[in-house]
């Protein structure tokens, strides 16, 4: 196997430690909406949003590119 495959599994096996050991439920406020989610949930859709963001940027750079 590859050096970039160990060195995700270890990311996404960090991430989920780190998302279990937040569970608790925290108020959200952003523009106007005002709800509560947990803060695993919380930093879950944060960091999908975040690889969807570099994913789509790093597709965008590729074809500009070519």
């Amino acid at each position: 196997m590859s050096l970039k495959l160990y060195t995700g599994l270890a990311l996404m096996i960090l991430v989920v430690i780190f998302t279990l050991q937040n569970v608790e439920v925290v108020q959200v406020n952003f523009l106007i909406w005002d709800f509560s989610i947990s803060r695993a949930l919380m930093i879950f859709l944060v960091l999908s949003i975040g690889i969807l963001i570099g994913w789509f940027t790093a597709k965008y750079s590729s074809v500009k590119s070519r």
